[in-house]
Order: structure tokens, then sequence, then C-alpha cells
């Protein structure tokens, strides 16, 4: 068991890292501005990159590493439904974000996201305040993205 928990922190990690090439050549060098436009393909985009490993291209949890985690990687096409049929964007965001305790989330088990994003804007964009404002784009995107996979 402990040979698996190793294993699939190993293969998150090099997941991780992996991706960061792939962004660095993309949505790190958008100015804060330019986000908007994006929408749907860089939340496509984001989730295939950084989420998909543990909840699966589609979402349900069944990614490529999901059986060497510790526990079971939520099936994202679930939670409106789960939600008594309303979305729970703000709950969603908070969870991707990360950066502040979610109490109903209960350990943090999952990446924090938002200071990877953060991270990844690095310098290309100027003040604390472009940052931030790339950040919440692409965590907005993220959830939209998620917002668009849920099961009927």
């Amino acid at each position: 068991m402990m040979r698996k928990v190793i294993v699939g922190r190993v293969v998150l990690v090099a997941l991780v890292v992996g991706s960061v090439g792939v962004l660095a050549n993309s949505t790190t060098r958008l100015s804060a501005g330019q986000l908007g436009g994006l929408g749907h393909e860089l939340g496509r985009s984001d989730f295939v990159n950084y989420c998909a490993a543990c909840h699966g291209v589609s979402g349900k949890g069944d990614g490529t590493v999901a059986e060497f985690l510790t526990i079971t990687a939520a099936d994202l096409t679930q939670l409106r439904k789960k939600n008594a049929g309303s979305f729970p964007r703000e709950r969603v965001y908070n969870v991707i974000d990360g950066r502040h305790e979610v109490k109903v989330h209960g350990p943090r088990d999952m990446p924090v996201w938002g200071d990877w994003f953060k991270f990844e804007a690095g310098s290309s964009v100027s003040g604390k305040g472009a940052q931030e404002e790339v950040v919440r784009g692409r965590i907005d995107a993220l959830v939209s993205y998620i917002g668009t996979i849920q099961a009927n």
C-alpha cells in the first residue's frame, strides 16, 4: 500500500512538472486582459493538463493515477446532481484555488492550483493585481469547463 502511495505521488509530480513546459509557451505569456476571450478552450486545456490525471479526461474520477491516490478522486460530472440541480460554482472555484481554507472540503489532498497558476504567471504580467487577474481568469475558465461536463 505504501509503495502505491509513493508511486502515485511520483507520477503526480511528474505530470505537474511535465505540464509546465506546455503552459510556459502558451497561457503564462498572456496578459490578464487576454484571458477573457479564451474561455472554454483554456478551461478544457487546463483540465486536461492538470485535472485529468486524477479525475479522468471525462471527469468521472478514473484518471491514470487515480488508483494510486489515498482517497478516491471525485466524479466531477455529478456536482450539479449532488447539489440539487445547481452547479456549486463558488465552492468548485474555492477548491481549485486552494489558497484559502475551505472547511467543508476537509484535508487538502488536492494540489493548490491557485499558487501554481500564480507561479506560472510569474513575471509575464506586471504587478500583483495582474497576476491575480490571470489566476482568477484561469480558475474561472476551469470552473466553467467543469460546469459543461455535468451529467444530465
